[in-house]
């Protein structure tokens, strides 16, 4: 685990491996946090590292309700703020009431200003239904969340594919400087652009597999369904290739 200040006042907890990355501002009000790893214990790793604690946290951003950004919530009793469909999620998941977000909103974009921050909140759905990203304007840093997973195939189970792909493009909407993943580093508009195409590259190859009749057992293991040179954990290729083939009409 590494933290990396990537404008002034703007950390990057950039995890090893699997691990999810989490984010952070030092702002005149207190620390912004954004998601909370996958445990508590790792979350204290991560406010050991970074050197702050719980009561020093002003705000807490929860990007969507998947387990690995949400493990370390109960550490912190203030403020935590996310898309309404965070909040319905989680609540589906069963999780305790002092992990749940307890001020929610329902617009496509909430704008919010901490100190000296300016923050947008975007919600887009695709990696999964209550996914949201985040947009600092002035600092030109863009933090795609689970949109996307830098130099790894991603997790597709339950994701809305066409809305991954749309949310994607939109990316190229804002003048980011600094593009920050939900899994893996530091990442560039090319990183961005070659996971959108492995996702048009799959859902082609379904559509050709389907018409040919195959199974869904058969056609999963297909090696027409894309692979990408270099990118890690692929043991996810066969359940991604069946997202494919359920999502492809």
């Amino acid at each position: 685990m590494e933290i990396k200040e990537v404008r002034p006042n703007v950390f990057f907890v950039d995890a090893p491996g699997a691990g999810v990355n989490v984010y952070f501002l030092r702002t005149s009000k207190g620390i912004v946090l954004i998601d909370t790893t996958s445990s508590v214990e790792e979350m204290r790793a991560v406010m050991d590292l970074a050197g702050f604690r719980p009561a020093d946290v002003h705000l807490l951003i929860t990007t969507h309700a998947d387990g690995d950004h949400v493990g370390g919530n109960s550490l912190f009793t203030g403020t935590s703020l996310a898309h309404q469909s965070v909040l319905a999620r989680m609540g589906a998941f069963d999780r305790a009431l002092n992990e749940l977000p307890n001020e929610t909103f329902d617009d496509p974009i909430k704008t919010i200003t901490v100190g000296e921050f300016e923050i947008e909140l975007i919600y887009t759905g695709g990696h999964k239904p209550d996914q949201t990203i985040l947009w600092l304007p002035k600092q030109k840093v863009l933090i795609p969340s689970d949109l996307l997973f830098q130099g790894s195939y991603p997790f597709m189970v339950g994701c809305q594919l066409e809305r991954w792909i749309e949310a994607l493009e939109s990316l190229h909407e804002y003048p980011a400087e600094v593009i920050l993943p939900g899994h893996g580093t530091l990442s560039t508009w090319e990183d961005i652009d070659r996971l959108a195409q492995y996702f048009r590259d799959g859902i082609n190859a379904a559509r050709e597999l389907k018409a040919m009749g195959l199974t869904m057992e058969d056609a999963g293991q297909d090696p027409a369904f894309p692979r990408v040179d270099g990118w890690e954990r692929e043991g996810r290729i066969e359940a991604n290739n069946g997202v494919f083939l359920q999502q492809t009409v």
